[in-house]
């Protein structure tokens, strides 16, 4: 005769042995022009990333990317992801009874999110791998010789502060979303509250952090006034591509305003942030100048009367400089010619 199993053990029964979905719960909602519609934003995604990538390895430095910016998108994406995984995870559970092909068009909008934040994210990796190394000095440890100051600068300080925010933002956000997500194993058309509140706070932080995201990466490019390391065929494909993601996230089984409400306010900062980078790079190329220079050059070296500037690949700037009074033994003291008169050259 077998007996019950106690309440908690049943609990535990059902979280390791979940339910399988039914077949008349997992009929597709889109239709083939929502199918095509997702299948080219995602291959636009990949595609319009792919510059940004390419201008910093290409051009071998990230300056002129705001570290706020990147902080504020890795996050964004992320929670957009886990956000949409969480309100679309029927759709997840369904692969497990219907065709690869079936599973793939359930979950595009899915892979579109997730595929954005890898590929954003790697745009934070290489701004730290190719961030300049003098600017991660402390200018005053390097001009005045205050070695009792930080050796770091601030930028970069801030820089690596934000890699470790970013790693633990997705370590503490999969673990708090699996968690949740089996609870919900038995119970494939409801989840739980706890489950809609996490993904409300994820839709709702995204949002905000969404809002603001391109705000400093503006200030960052007006300040500078040049383009730096951003791409503007990046901007250019993702400008039209961020109202097409729109759509389609609308358009998507499970997603509500919190999916798709982020995009809509990017494609309107982006298209900001667009103009201004055009306007500044047209400016550079009318003045002669290169897209890494900024409105407040500053030398790096002084060595034996040549100043090098702060600019990437602009060696033809460097600029001679004299020091009329230097003192004897200095490196800066100007080299002058004097004409071999022939005395003691001789003895």
């Amino acid at each position: 005769m077998l007996h019950p199993l106690p309440p908690v053990l049943e609990i535990l029964a059902s979280l390791s042995l979940p339910r399988p979905p039914q077949p008349e719960e997992c009929t597709s909602r889109r239709n083939s022009y929502e199918l095509t519609l997702s299948i080219l934003v995602l291959i636009g995604i990949i595609v319009s990333y792919l510059p940004q990538h390419f201008r910093i390895i290409h051009k071998g430095s990230s300056d002129g990317l705001s570290p706020w910016f990147l902080l504020l998108g890795c996050l964004s994406t992320s929670w957009s992801f886990f956000n949409i995984l969480i309100l679309q995870w029927r759709s997840i559970r369904c692969c497990a009874i219907t065709s690869a092909g079936r599973c793939l068009e359930s979950t595009l909008s899915i892979a579109q999110l997730f595929v954005q934040s890898v590929l954003f994210t790697l745009i934070f990796a290489l701004y730290l791998i190719y961030f300049p190394p003098h600017k991660k000095i402390n200018p005053l440890v390097r001009k005045c010789r205050l070695f009792c100051l930080p050796s770091r600068s601030f930028t970069w300080a801030i820089s690596l502060l934000f890699a470790k925010i970013i790693a633990g933002n997705v370590v503490v956000s999969t673990v708090i979303t699996t968690i949740l997500l089996a609870s919900v194993h038995n119970s494939i058309e409801r989840h739980s509250a706890w489950t809609l509140v996490w993904a409300g706070f994820l839709g709702i932080a995204s949002v905000l952090l969404t809002m603001i995201q391109y705000i400093p990466q503006i200030l960052e490019t007006r300040f500078r006034k040049s383009v730096g390391a951003l791409s503007i065929p990046m901007m250019l494909m993702q400008t039209p591509g961020a109202i097409m993601l729109t759509v389609s996230l609308a358009l998507s089984p499970g997603a509500n305003w919190s999916t798709w409400l982020p995009y809509a306010f990017a494609a309107v900062l982006q298209a900001v942030l667009l103009g201004m980078c055009l306007y500044y790079h047209f400016r550079t190329r009318r003045l002669g100048l290169t897209s890494f220079h900024t409105a407040e050059t500053t030398p790096l070296l002084t060595v034996h009367g040549k100043q090098m500037h702060d600019s990437v690949g602009r060696d033809e700037e460097r600029q001679e400089r004299v020091k009329p009074e230097g003192r004897i033994g200095s490196p800066l003291v100007a080299h002058v010619a004097v004409p071999n008169t022939g005395m003691g050259s001789g003895s």
